[in-house]
């Protein structure tokens, strides 16, 4: 498909407002979303955050109380058959047939798609299992390798992924990014829900932070990472060097190094009033996926998005 015909078409998902209830628990309390064609967009939040319960409104498993869905132009309240034709999603929790082969199981899973993409040599590889045994003998990861080729293998216009990535060690984490980045690359959109968070970054086009059902606004996000730019991490050579007045130590992490906020001037500077061979090592200013969504909870996105209910 060419640029010019994908633009075209209606947006992945377009996602306007949703509200979920369940008895007096709100899961979601007017969420958006969009993702494009061509596009992998990371879902973030912490669990119990409504990500699950969307994912589930999207291909029509759960209705909306209120507010506005489009997947791939159509409503999933009126037209989840053809999207799930169109689309491949991946429940949360694994739930594969324990009494079929893995061999039955992908047949089965293929038989709802008109076309398949296929499985990538080295991929295929990392996610082999032993098809000919059941499924009730498979572990936890082998099951989950298992519902991700049946999830994969179709060869549609939007895959949905509720955490892809559990149970798997890291070099099949490994292959699963390399399989996603050639789905986006080949024009599929992509929306990931994830507690790796690295691996999100790795991949994702942009995020989508979610709190209490609810979005974390831009500037939130765009105020907690000018926050982390004057964080500083740093080993030092002994427990008895003397910090220079100016900042705050936030936390001793499990390998001994120091997160630490300069609030007096900048942090190249608090770090040059240091004797030089006092630091063994110093990282300043990063700004990854994980401290980002750590700032969040510490400046208290999720109890605003819950108590206060705005993002």
């Amino acid at each position: 498909m060419t640029d010019a015909s994908r633009s075209a078409l209606p947006p992945a998902l377009e996602v306007r407002g949703v509200t979920k209830t369940f008895g007096d628990r709100t899961a979601l309390a007017g969420l958006d979303l969009d993702l494009a064609r061509g596009e992998l967009v990371g879902f973030v939040g912490p669990n119990g955050a409504g990500k699950s319960t969307l994912l589930r409104i999207l291909v029509g498993v759960l209705r909306r109380d209120g507010g506005d869905v489009r997947v791939l132009g159509m409503d999933p309240q009126r037209r989840s058959l053809a999207i799930r034709r169109r689309s491949s999603y991946l429940p949360g929790e694994t739930n594969v047939y324990d009494q079929m082969t893995g061999a039955d199981y992908l047949q089965f899973a293929d038989s709802f798609h008109q076309r398949l993409r296929g499985e990538p040599r080295g991929i295929a590889e990392a996610f082999d299992v032993p098809l000919r045994a059941r499924v009730r003998s498979y572990s936890a990861g082998m099951k989950q390798k298992l519902a991700i080729r049946a999830a994969l293998r179709p060869d549609v216009d939007l895959y949905i992924l509720d955490e892809p990535d559990r149970a798997l060690d890291a070099s099949v984490r490994l292959a699963l990014r390399d399989w996603l980045r050639l789905l986006r690359n080949d024009g599929r959109a992509v929306l990931l829900s994830s507690h790796h968070l690295a691996e999100v970054e790795a991949l994702a086009d942009r995020c989508c932070f979610v709190f209490g059902g609810r979005n974390v606004a831009p500037e939130r996000v765009a105020a907690a990472r000018r926050e982390l730019r004057r964080e500083v991490r740093m080993r030092l050579s002994g427990d008895t060097v003397a910090l220079p007045d100016g900042a705050t130590v936030r936390e001793r992490l499990p390998d001994g190094s120091l997160r630490i906020t300069v609030h007096d001037g900048e942090p190249l500077q608090w770090l040059a009033r240091l004797p030089a061979d006092a630091v063994l090592a110093v990282e300043v200013g990063a700004t990854r996926l994980e401290d980002v969504y750590r700032a969040l909870q510490e400046r208290g996105a999720l109890a605003v998005a819950t108590a206060e209910g705005r993002p």
